[in-house]
């Protein structure tokens, strides 16, 4: 009776051992879990399309805006000028200020509604590209063989879990790091974006007072004080978004370094090292 309950119990522990090791049910198991990863991908692309048709909506709608404000600007400024006979009393910063509303729009577009919405579906992605990596990990644990298979094991899904708590630690960095490069950018433009508007009130000022006078419309603007002025405006607005998102990698990457180093400690801790 014990003989036969011995021989039983070893046919169970024989017949788990090649469950967990038959190549037929490790491959099921590893496209059941693609199966599930694409699934769950699919329904994140598809809520980050329809935010993108919002941002793209809004992106023509202030641009219409701007263009009717546009036609009105201009339209006043044309009647002006028929009535007067001249182009002195022409209002030159409204007229630059239509292109500055242009490219602002394009600002706000690509430095904080899109930047939003890619982190904000990023940070999705990456939470199952995470868990799903986890999963694989711990099924290939299962895959181990040997004398000491079941501490191989463990070892293993611990390193697996330990890699996916400094991973999500990374990816949260990662986000950080976009979130306040486009606010960067988004601040730097503007001032950007400011310069240019002044240089093309004072180019088109120039210009038109030629115009007026009847000679020819030739302006250089290397020989002017003022654009010069203003251009270096410009170009230290451009240097300083450049020195500011040098010091932003600066910074995250010392915070990454410390969390790497931070998951091999405790990757050597787990392996008693």
């Amino acid at each position: 009776m014990l003989l036969k309950k011995i021989a039983t119990l070893a046919l169970l522990l024989t017949v788990g051992l090649r469950a967990e090791t038959d190549p037929a049910a490790y491959q099921k198991q590893q496209k059941d879990i693609e199966r599930r990863e694409s699934r769950e991908l699919q329904k994140v692309d598809q809520a980050e399309e329809q935010e993108r048709i919002k941002v793209r909506t809004r992106e023509r709608d202030e641009l219409a805006k701007v263009q009717r404000d546009a036609l009105v600007t201009t339209g006043a400024a044309t009647a002006t000028v028929v009535a007067t006979g001249s182009m002195a009393t022409l209002d030159y910063a409204k007229l630059a200020a239509i292109k500055f509303a242009e490219d602002e729009v394009r600002n706000m577009v690509q430095n904080q509604l899109n930047p939003e919405v890619a982190t904000r579906f990023t940070r999705d992605r990456n939470a199952i590209n995470r868990k799903y990596a986890l999963e694989r990990a711990k099924l290939d644990a299962q895959q181990i063989e040997g004398d000491d298979a079941a501490k191989q094991r463990d070892q293993a899904a611990k390193n697996a879990e330990i890699t996916a708590k400094y991973q999500a630690q990374l990816d949260d960095l990662n986000l950080e790091q976009e979130t306040e490069a486009a606010k960067l950018r988004f601040t730097h433009t503007t001032k950007v974006n400011a310069a240019e508007r002044d240089l093309a009130v004072l180019t088109t000022k120039h210009l038109m007072e030629q115009a007026g006078k009847g000679a020819a419309a030739v302006y250089n603007p290397m020989t002017d004080p003022e654009y010069t002025k203003l251009a270096a405006v410009r170009d230290a607005a451009k240097s300083a978004l450049e020195t500011a998102l040098d010091e932003l990698r600066a910074k995250i990457n010392a915070r990454r370094t410390d969390i790497e180093n931070a998951r091999e400690d405790e990757q050597a801790k787990a392996a008693g090292g």
